[in-house]
């Protein structure tokens, strides 16, 4: 038996996270970016929520009946005022 423990994966990780956490390539995370349902980066720390991308890889299973909402990042409030 290892001594060893596992890593700590934060809730908010680097797409370099993401990639090891959930196992997928640079390319398959980059075409997931690209659909409308998969959550995105938020704009202040620059990371993505994992229980988010959890909640939407169980929606693509058929587990979750509804996508992760949209509007679940933080936008400044400088940003939501530009046209």
């Amino acid at each position: 038996m290892s001594d060893e423990f596992p890593p700590h994966w934060p809730r908010f990780m680097t797409d370099r996270e993401l990639r090891a956490y959930f196992g997928l390539s640079e390319r398959a995370l980059k075409r997931y970016r690209a659909l409308k349902e998969f959550p995105q980066k938020d704009v202040v720390v620059g990371k993505t929520d994992s229980l988010a991308i959890g909640r939407f890889f169980d929606w693509v299973a058929g587990i979750a009946d509804h996508p992760p909402r949209r509007s679940g990042r933080y936008v400044p409030a400088a940003e939501k005022d530009k046209p």
